[in-house]
């Protein structure tokens, strides 16, 4: 990790952070062994670096910026926790002397800017200086200044310079660089016959001879009744008369900013009163993109639905951006949710149901109630996914713990949805059916067929012709052909990867001369060599002095790089943050 604290450590505003999840200022985000971060503690720094970074790059964030901000922002106070202690355990010493010399010769910025400090409006380094000697208030401050950024150099250079290198090892790597080939590599790739597929009895071939593959032993499964969280018509139909009351509020001259603050479900923009900043094509859902676009600037769009819900739109500006027409629009969501009075009768169904499989068993109460029963995929102990259910490892203990019959506590999916489960089989062995499994198998023995038919191809081609027809031939039967230019041994190829054996026989084959056909892994080779350009010594002892520098400030980042994880593994990390904002998120418009 190359550390980045003076970002860290300069960052000093605050914002509000789009995306959290919980309000809750006193809830703790995460520990750094005794150091513990609350939501607003953490809240305030994640800010900060938002608002430098926006800034700095000049345009506001997206959700998925923000996301990687967010784990690089955690990761650099860690990263200072780290620094602090090598500091305060006595990793490095700092002599007022030596900050004297750091301050005369890398003034602080704030210092700079001092008027006093100043001659026809420009900072007089003679002032400067002067005032250093002559006011010992002042420069014990510049110090201390000095001191608060200095002490993290020092230390990262002091690490960096635990480490040499010999002039052999740098000469040996020099020599390797410089050793470059240039080719033409003929790719027989069985992924381009796209017109060989496998037909379906070659498919159930391959399940029956594979068949263990498909085995499970000792399994369970449940029939169960699902009921789904989901708002009533009457529900939606508030939302809608809802949303439409907003609208016309807005058209009659409601400030759409100050409605957008209070009542907009979106995170990510209600806070700015709906603001969504500039945005092209290929950045909303598309009926969003399609309404923003088409609203002339200054109207306000008749609301829309998505699968968040309903939005009011209005478009502010467009411009013609970089990559396309842009526009400048805020909205206002309102989700489509089930009411409390919805919910009540769901958890009513869901107990009363539940109380009558209790004493009749869920077949029969669910008939008598109106609801279907299915049957889950079957599983093993070891599963913690029910195929038709969800996710719920103390769901399959129950399976396995309790006789057949047996009644599980009610289950609440993450999205709501109830479930009712009863243990419904015991299975010793169980092989999952073709057809469960027919689309993957069907791949398999698609490939396979296609490798075969490659295999036997490539071997005839080196067979039925000379290496001097190889390049036309290869042209003539669409065979793709990679040149590579400057190649050095164990790089990895261009839209190939690292192939070892291909590699070793780059460099064993003189200039105009093909390899042998090289076999990897289900996929064949077959190179000419253009060029060879081998290493030139006069040119190592011309450079030798820069490339052992070089070297030396590249082994160093690496023997960092190197201490830094060390030192973090010895930290207890406590790291909620997942609880708080969404880290993953690749939804451009809405975080919900």
């Amino acid at each position: 990790m190359k550390p980045k604290l003076i970002i860290l450590l300069l960052i000093i505003f605050a914002l509000t952070v789009l995306g959290a999840k919980s309000p809750d200022p006193k809830a703790v985000i995460g520990k750094i062994d005794n150091i513990t971060y609350t939501y607003a503690e953490y809240n305030k720094v994640l800010s900060n670096y938002y608002a430098y970074y926006q800034k700095k790059w000049g345009h506001p964030l997206s959700e998925e910026e923000k996301a990687k901000l967010n784990n690089q922002c955690w990761e650099e106070l860690v990263g200072r926790y780290i620094y602090d202690k090598a500091i305060k355990a006595g990793k490095i010493t700092i002599t007022q002397a030596e900050l004297l010399r750091e301050a005369k010769k890398n003034p602080p910025e704030a210092v700079k800017q001092i008027p006093e400090l100043k001659t026809n409006g420009k900072f007089d380094r003679k002032k400067y200086e002067d005032a250093l000697t002559k006011i010992p208030e002042f420069k014990n401050a510049v110090l201390e200044e000095v001191k608060a950024t200095y002490q993290y150099q020092k230390l990262l250079n002091t690490i960096r310079n635990e480490v040499t290198v010999s002039e052999d090892s740098v000469y040996q790597e020099w020599l390797h660089n410089n050793d470059l080939i240039d080719a033409q590599i003929i790719y027989f790739d069985p992924n381009k016959l796209t017109s060989i597929t496998a037909t379906e009895d070659e498919g159930r071939e391959y399940y029956e001879a594979n068949k263990e593959q498909y085995r499970k032993d000792n399994c369970r499964r449940y029939r169960y009744v699902k009921i789904t969280r989901a708002p009533s018509a009457a529900d939606s139909l508030a939302i809608k008369e809802e949303v439409m009351k907003i609208y016309q509020d807005l058209l009659a001259g409601a400030d759409f900013a100050e409605i957008a603050k209070a009542k907009s479900q979106d995170p990510g923009s209600a806070e700015k009163g709906g603001d969504l900043g500039w945005f092209g094509r290929g950045q909303m859902i598309p009926v969003f993109e399609e309404t923003a676009f088409k609203t002339p600037p200054g109207q306000i769009a008749e609301p829309i639905l998505s699968n968040y819900g309903w939005h009011i739109i209005q478009t502010l500006d467009r411009r013609q951006g970089e990559n396309g027409e842009e526009v400048l629009a805020r909205h206002i969501l309102r989700r489509i949710e089930p009411s409390e009075n919805t919910l009540q009768q769901m958890k009513t169904t869901v107990l009363t149901l539940y109380q009558k499989a209790q004493e009749k068993g869920l077949s029969r109460a669910a008939q008598e109630m109106g609801y279907k029963v299915e049957e889950s995929g079957v599983f093993q102990e070891k599963d913690t996914f029910i195929k038709g259910i969800g996710r719920d490892a103390n769901l399959v203990s129950f399976a396995f713990q309790n006789p057949i019959g047996s009644l599980a506590n009610i289950y609440y999916a993450p999205n709501g949805d109830a479930y009712i489960c009863e243990v419904s089989d015991s299975i010793s062995v169980y092989y999952t059916p073709y057809e469960d499994e027919r689309s993957r198998i069907m791949n398999i023995a698609t490939k396979n067929k296609r490798i075969a038919y490659m295999s036997e191809y490539a071997h005839n081609f080196i067979q039925n012709f000379t290496p001097d027809q190889y390049l036309e031939q290869a042209a003539k039967d669409s065979l793709m052909v990679i040149e590579i230019t400057k190649h050095k041994k164990g790089d990895p190829i261009s839209s190939l990867g690292k192939i070892p054996a291909l590699d070793n026989a780059l460099f064993e084959t003189p200039v105009d001369s093909f390899t042998p056909l090289i076999d990897d892994q289900s996929r064949w080779f077959l190179a000419k060599i253009t060029n060879h350009q081998l290493p030139d010594p006069a040119i190592w002892e011309k450079n030798k002095v820069s490339l052992m520098k070089e070297a030396k400030e590249k082994a160093g980042q690496e023997h960092l790089n190197k201490w830094y994880l060390e030192e973090r593994k010895k930290v207890n990390i406590i790291d909620n943050r997942r609880d708080f904002y969404d880290l993953t998120s690749t939804d451009k418009i809405i975080q919900l």
